[in-house]
């Protein structure tokens, strides 16, 4: 049995934290799968479609790191009053 060394990105307290760690245990997974290629042997479509849902997961929480970083920025404009 495989132990993740980076699996409990799930328990990061903020989206940046938890996208920064969900890319190194992407790395991972796909390391240990180029691994078994590099063996001859086949890897199992389970370790093909856990890392395609770990990119997808990516997409997801990088378009709502993405969509907190831009709102920040548009909603901290300055005003200057004239009196």
């Amino acid at each position: 049995m495989t132990t993740w060394q980076y699996a409990d990105y799930m328990s990061e307290p903020d989206v940046s934290s938890r996208l920064s760690r969900l890319r190194l245990h992407i790395q991972e997974v796909a390391q240990r799968t180029v691994a078994i290629e590099g063996r001859s042997k086949n890897v199992s479509a389970v370790d093909a479609q856990y890392l395609n849902s770990l990119r997808s997961e990516e997409k997801q929480l990088t378009e709502v790191v993405d969509a907190a970083q831009y709102s920040t920025f548009r909603r901290n404009h300055v005003t200057f009053r004239r009196d």
